[in-house]
């Protein structure tokens, strides 16, 4: 895996892989410093460039806490003090970025950004949020879930609200690891016909055996009227 942009570019073996890596690190962690770094420092002398298109609190904090945990660096730049907020094009921003940086993260209101970065980039970029979707929020649901005692394969996932991009990649999740996504969204706001695509057991070789998970929108019915009395 060269750029994570959605979860399928990990794959459902990746995914595995760096939940199993965030639960030890985590333990191992426990008690200390949050700005220690971890006792590998596996990203020692490494610098993460972070791009702020759409204003952010717990993506940036995250990231940037991440990376010194790792015992790397980060850069964190704003769409307004950079060229890339005068017209520059996202090819010369990544191929200059390339040239100082380890890795790339860009949080955005397009998709097509990213894309457009990952090709131009000769370093990792990372998706912090797109329009589209959103693969480290759900990363972090998915831990959540497995913290709180409950297996990913076989899991049924409900969600109300919207079918946005956050229910994109848990849908995509769902494919990956073998678990069950079911949402109910206002008419109108439904989620498109790819992304449930994406939901319906894309990949196999999850931990468990499944081979895939299922995935169905539905519109909620609307409540009967009161009788006239």
């Amino acid at each position: 895996m060269r750029h994570f942009l959605d979860l399928s570019d990990a794959g459902a073996a990746g995914l595995q892989a760096m939940l199993d890596d965030a639960r030890a690190r985590k333990a191992a962690r426990a008690g200390w410093p949050k700005g220690k770094a971890d006792a590998d420092a596996p990203l020692a002398g490494h610098v993460l460039a972070m791009i702020f298109e759409k204003n952010s609190t717990r993506t940036r904090v995250s990231f940037d806490m991440a990376i010194r945990q790792l015992g790397g660096t980060s850069i964190v730049m704003d769409a307004g003090s950079m060229q890339l907020g005068r017209g520059e094009s996202i090819a010369d921003t990544a191929r200059v970025l390339s040239g100082y940086v380890d890795a790339i993260m860009i949080r955005t209101d397009d998709h097509q950004k990213v894309v457009d970065m990952a090709q131009y980039a000769s370093v990792p970029v990372i998706n912090g949020l797109t329009d589209a979707s959103h693969p480290c929020q759900i990363m972090a649901d998915l831990l959540t879930v497995i913290e709180s005692g409950k297996a990913l394969p076989g899991l049924k996932m409900a969600w109300l609200g919207d079918g946005n991009n956050v229910l994109a990649s848990i849908m995509e999740a769902g494919g990956l690891m073998g678990f069950d996504t079911v949402a109910a969204c206002p008419q109108g706001f439904q989620p498109s016909d790819e992304d449930v695509a994406r939901g319906r057991g894309r990949a196999g070789g999850a931990s468990g055996g499944r081979s895939g998970g299922g995935c169905r929108a539905a519109r909620p019915r609307r409540p009967n009227p009161p009788r006239a009395a």
